[in-house]
């Protein structure tokens, strides 16, 4: 089932209002606030990462990427684990983050290293 949807901030940048067509079987509109609609992105995220659990990780190469600048960024250490989880919010998607085993910490630090001394 294809869902057809029109979305569109109101001029306030307040709200968005998701209107579905009538011809997508889904009746009426949704107006939600920022909050809403991060719970909704939150939600709609836990959904397709239930729907893809056991399946394989798609490889990064190639992937279209819309990158968050300037953002909020923490890194958390978890001793007991060896663990380390990099959290940064993205505009578009809000707080995210992912956990990097000492092994890939190490790998990432050498990358991040190398290209610094590319940028010299």
């Amino acid at each position: 089932m294809a869902i057809d949807v029109n979305i569109r901030i109101t001029e306030d940048r307040k709200k968005t209002i998701l209107t579905f067509s009538p011809d997508s079987g889904v009746t009426g509109q949704l107006e939600l606030n920022q909050l809403e609609l991060d719970n909704l992105i939150q939600a709609l995220g836990s959904v397709r990462w239930m729907m893809a659990e056991g399946q394989k990780i798609a490889e990064i190469t190639g992937a279209q990427i819309k990158p968050a600048y300037q953002t909020k960024w923490a890194i958390q250490k978890n001793i007991e684990k060896a663990e380390t989880l990099l959290a940064f919010q993205h505009p578009g998607f809000g707080p995210l983050g992912f956990v990097l085993s000492d092994q890939q910490v190490k790998e990432y630090v050498k990358a991040l290293q190398k290209g610094l001394k590319i940028k010299k």
